[in-house]
């Protein structure tokens, strides 16, 4: 294999590693529902007043995709995002109906 190939394959592979992608509005809203689950890591604080600033803070981030965001404020679930890893752990209720 020569440095070419390689360099090829290695700079695709990391960019096409999935901790770069934006989480789109199908795995939004199946975090969403893990997270309403009775034993989830949602369950284990109240929801915050400023919910939407989460969900605006991981769209600017760019963890997030604009459908995702839209589908949180309107039906009530944001994001928790991890302080270290900068990624989505979670998806909680707002307690928004």
């Amino acid at each position: 294999m020569n440095i070419k190939q390689l360099t090829f394959a290695s700079v695709f592979s990391i960019l096409s590693f999935e901790s770069f992608a934006s989480m789109n509005i199908s795995e939004y809203q199946y975090r969403a529902i893990i997270g309403s689950q009775p034993h989830s890591r949602c369950n284990t604080f109240p929801a915050p007043s400023n919910w939407q600033q989460y969900i605006d803070e991981a769209l600017y981030r760019g963890l997030i995709t604009t459908r995702a965001a839209n589908w949180g404020r309107a039906n009530g679930f944001y994001p928790i995002i991890d302080m270290f890893w900068q990624d989505v752990r979670a998806v909680c209720s707002a307690g928004k109906p």
